[in-house]
């Protein structure tokens, strides 16, 4: 309820007393005892009894002879809505929606400044839409189908939802899991962790709750593996639980039609949003469930809005990109330490496609919490047309056919994210029914046969090969390597490792390329150790080499 002052003056409460007297008089109000809808009748003059003939509380007429009504006891905002969008003496009918001052700073998350991804995508901008406070506010929920989530984190204290499961070989069992992993716990920080609580970081959606979801397991052989079955379930259980979005943050290669058809289920039955990692293995090779159809599939940037190195490119995997290299989140405290060293405990840093889906599943929620209207597909033209055109490439043809106008590169999809324009972004409305098809034409006279065709398109890729570098610590040493294509330009990302580990990377701008010659690049190490630096070329035709990769030993 908006907060009404007190006049402490008794000549002026008299006063105001006579006015509403009068108002009573005029038109009988009740007070809102809840949320509200607005209703401009066609002839507004006997709103009121129309809207108590209705069993509803008539709370106020506006400027602009817009009813305010209060729905009866047990009837829904969208129920309300509905029933008078459907009377014939009704103009139009919508939720009396809260709108909020516009500019957000920065929240108190002492760690907050080690996001670099927030910034690039613009958090603050989206956040002053929606829910433009750091207070706490309804939002859809989102599922985090994953290792588990370590739900004892101060960061995500309160976030997860009591509809939380484990979904194993046998089936789903409701409670909130843990995460021997970590995985997930970092992907649903990413997603939602606490924000303004003067602890940890930011969540990109801190208004919406975490339906946390496992469905994985450890295997002696294999590791930490989910069966598609029981990642089946998981979508199924996440849905079924009111997850207007849900993160899948997972994949492999080969179809699995169980696995594309619980994501159309949830899509098409609860109306779900299903975001999918797009796979690190720097690949154009289908990965699943992001290529499943419907499915929006996410490739990594880094700091620099470059693609990185690993992550999955082309079409049926990439429908937009978001950062995904060296993004600090959430992390289980018993394990950080080993698996993160040197980052504050229950913090890690961590690279992969992984983390860049958690940004747009984010998206996806503050969209629907702010138009719940939206459907699957209007969330996803809201982020095809809202994206930023980032990369050194040019933007061409739309490959999935999103929306009029649109186009789309490899590494990006239609481009990477940007909160504050998805939220500014209208929902389009439904697609008009097609057309009845024309009439077939009389076929045509067979044409002839068409002259031999010499195809000029560049589909060789560049040929690189990388040299075994040493030296001494401290000491500038030069990383060599040879590149060849046969149109004659290429651009070089080149990448130093210290183990799995990238210390240092750099790229080339594409450029005449001289097979002969070795290019060479500056790098300084600062300790003794064994490292590698690797290679990958692309040319102008967006033919990729592969990453080849040579040893440096520092003494």
């Amino acid at each position: 309820m908006p907060f009404v002052p007190t006049f402490m003056n008794v000549g002026l409460r008299c006063a105001a007393l006579t006015v509403l007297l009068a108002l009573a008089i005029a038109a009988p109000a009740a007070a809102a005892t809840g949320p509200t809808i607005l209703v401009k009748f066609k002839q507004p003059a006997n709103g009121a009894a129309r809207v108590a003939a209705s069993g509803d509380g008539f709370v106020r007429e506006t400027a602009g002879k817009v009813a305010v009504v209060d729905p009866g006891p047990g009837e829904s905002i969208a129920d309300a809505v509905a029933a008078y969008r459907a009377r014939p003496d009704v103009a139009y009918a919508e939720p009396n929606r809260f709108r909020h001052l516009l500019a957000l700073g920065t929240p108190d998350d002492p760690d907050y400044s080690q996001q670099w991804a927030l910034s690039t995508i613009d958090a603050i901008g989206g956040w002053s839409v929606f829910p433009g406070t750091f207070t706490p506010a309804a939002g859809v929920p989102i599922g985090i189908v994953d290792t588990g989530v370590d739900g004892s984190h101060a960061d995500l204290s309160g976030r997860l939802s009591a509809d939380s499961a484990v979904c194993l070989s046998g089936g789903c069992t409701a409670g909130a899991p843990t995460d021997p992993v970590g995985h997930g716990t970092h992907v649903a920080g990413i997603a939602g962790a606490a924000t303004n609580n003067t602890v940890g970081v930011a969540g990109l959606d801190f208004a919406s709750p975490l339906i946390a979801v496992r469905v994985f397991h450890d295997d002696p052989d294999d590791g930490w593996i989910a069966d598609d079955s029981d990642i089946a379930d998981g979508i199924a259980w996440a849905a079924q639980h009111g997850a207007r979005v849900i993160n899948l943050s997972l994949g492999g290669p080969g179809y699995s039609l169980t696995l594309c058809n619980a994501v159309e289920l949830a899509m098409n039955a609860y109306h779900a949003v299903v975001v999918v990692a797009a796979g690190n293995a720097g690949v154009a090779t289908p990965d699943y469930p992001a290529a499943c159809p419907g499915a929006i599939g996410v490739a990594a940037t880094d700091s620099a809005d470059q693609p990185a190195w690993f992550s999955n490119y082309g079409s049926p995997d990439v429908f937009v990109s978001a950062p995904g290299v060296d993004i600090f989140s959430t992390y289980p405290a018993a394990l950080s330490p080993t698996d993160c060293p040197g980052d504050p405990v229950g913090y890690c840093r961590l690279n992969g496609t992984s983390m860049a889906s958690p940004f747009v599943s984010a998206v996806a929620a503050l969209i629907v919490s702010l138009h719940p209207e939206a459907s699957p597909s209007a969330v996803r033209q809201m982020l095809a047309t809202s994206s930023d055109k980032v990369g050194p490439f040019p933007y061409g043809t739309d490959p999935y056919g999103t929306c009029t106008g649109c186009t789309w590169e490899q590494d990006y999809g239609y481009g990477r994210i940007n909160v504050a324009r998805a939220l500014a972004t209208a929902v389009p409305p439904p697609p008009p029914p097609p057309p009845p098809p024309p009439p077939p034409p009389p076929p045509p006279p067979p044409p002839p046969p068409p002259p031999p065709i010499v195809s000029s398109v560049d589909k060789k890729a560049p040929v690189v090969r990388v040299f075994a570098a040493r030296g001494k610590h401290r000491k500038t040493l030069r990383l060599r390597y040879l590149v060849s294509d046969d149109k004659g330009q290429t651009t070089e990302r080149i990448t130093v490792y210290r183990r799995t580990r990238a210390l240092k990377a750099l790229t080339r701008p594409l450029r005449p390329t001289d097979s002969v010659v070795p290019y060479w690049v500056s790098w300084r190490p600062a300790k003794a150790g064994s490292y590698r630096f690797c290679v990958r070329a692309t040319d102008a035709a967006k033919n990729r080499s592969p990453l080849v990769c040579a040893t440096i030993r520092v003494r």
